[in-house]
């Protein structure tokens, strides 16, 4: 009888972990869209705030254009991570 026992406990437990291991599965999954996702934005700014000479320097909507860049890759970026389940 106690072994009976000792094997339903074994069975629950095994399914406990692999509920728990598939949540945090999916929880990893989405922080690591959400990582990819805002360091689009972290790399664009970092590219264009080198002491270089960087495109669009010199034109007055510079800042307008590389932030709309930065916006639109973003939410392709968010579209692509949506239609392949990340999120």
């Amino acid at each position: 009888m106690v072994d009976m026992h000792r094997s339903i406990l074994e069975g629950m437990m095994d399914g406990f972990a692999s509920i728990i291991n598939n949540n945090l599965n999916l929880v990893m999954k989405f922080l690591a869209a959400i990582t990819i996702i805002l360091s689009i934005p972290t790399m664009i700014a970092s590219f264009w705030g080198m002491n270089v000479p960087v495109p669009f320097a010199g034109h007055p909507y510079g800042f307008v254009l590389v932030i709309s860049f930065s916006v639109v890759l973003t939410i392709l970026a968010t579209i692509f991570f949506k239609k392949k389940g990340m999120f």
